[in-house]
């Protein structure tokens, strides 16, 4: 196979020949959606990092002539190695299920939660949406991480999306790992992915006010503990504040849509 003759990525030199062929690769390697144009662009940037994560490589998002990231995207047994939605769905009736306990979110899961949050590099009042420039409750930044007080000023100035993509995949970690522990059947990637962005965006074990995925009717439905209609179920979770909102409304579809068509996306 070809391959490289100088650095892609970031600070990389990122000559069109060789961006070419590293999202050609990248698109056989679970980023279906990638453009080729030639163009070391942010989505080019981002599946690089999100490839070296998935294969716990260093995460720099670069790929050097003859490094680790280059052997291992032309190796052919990584080939189409990252998750790809391909549940149980109107076009794929025979979809695979598998153990909850041992999936992880597909890219384009991820891809469309990222679309959801919206990377802001500045702190934000996540109520308001407004830029602030001191620590309040609910203040937000990259894609919806909650800034704890201790940590303000550490992000006070703002970060670059490389930082907001490391700050995402800490954040999501317990999200993923919650539904892997409640969810006790076996589960299409599609049905996956969906758990994993409704539990993002309603939290997992809340035991103080019996909030979260884990006391919700739609884990319940899903592990045969309730007959409710799960569509029904899940669209409940659609007011903040006391009010109804769009926003909710059009996410929590977005979410049915993953679950029961494996259609990714945004609404």
């Amino acid at each position: 196979m070809n391959t490289i003759e100088s650095s892609v990525g970031l600070r990389g030199s990122n000559r069109r020949n060789d961006v070419t062929l590293v999202q050609e690769i990248l698109k056989k390697n679970g980023f279906p959606h990638l453009r080729v144009d030639g163009i070391c662009g942010r989505n080019t940037k981002r599946a690089i990092i999100e490839y070296q994560k998935k294969f716990h490589l260093l995460p720099d998002g670069m790929i050097n002539p003859g490094g680790k990231t280059i052997e291992s995207l032309t190796s052919t047994s990584n080939t189409e190695s990252l998750p790809t939605p391909h549940g149980s769905t109107a076009t794929n009736p025979n979809g695979e299920r598998k153990r909850a306990s041992l999936m992880s979110p597909s890219f384009q899961c991820i891809n469309l939660m990222k679309q959801y949050e919206v990377l802001k590099t500045k702190p934000y009042d996540d109520q308001t949406g407004r830029d602030t420039e001191y620590w309040k409750v609910g203040a937000t930044i990259g894609y919806g991480h909650l800034i704890r007080e201790s940590e303000f000023e550490k992000y006070k100035q703002g970060i670059d999306f490389s930082d907001a993509d490391v700050l995402f995949n800490q954040d999501i970690r317990r999200f993923i790992a919650a539904v892997r522990d409640f969810v006790k059947v076996d589960v299409t990637q599609n049905e996956f992915d969906a758990l994993v962005m409704f539990s993002f965006n309603i939290g997992t074990k809340d035991s103080q006010h019996q909030r979260g995925l884990y006391y919700s009717s739609v884990l319940k439905i899903i592990n045969g503990e309730s007959s409710e209609n799960i569509d029904n179920a899940w669209m409940r979770y659609t007011i903040s504040q006391g009010h109804q909102m769009r926003g909710l409304i059009n996410r929590r579809r977005s979410e049915l849509n993953v679950y029961h068509k494996g259609i990714y996306i945004k609404l």
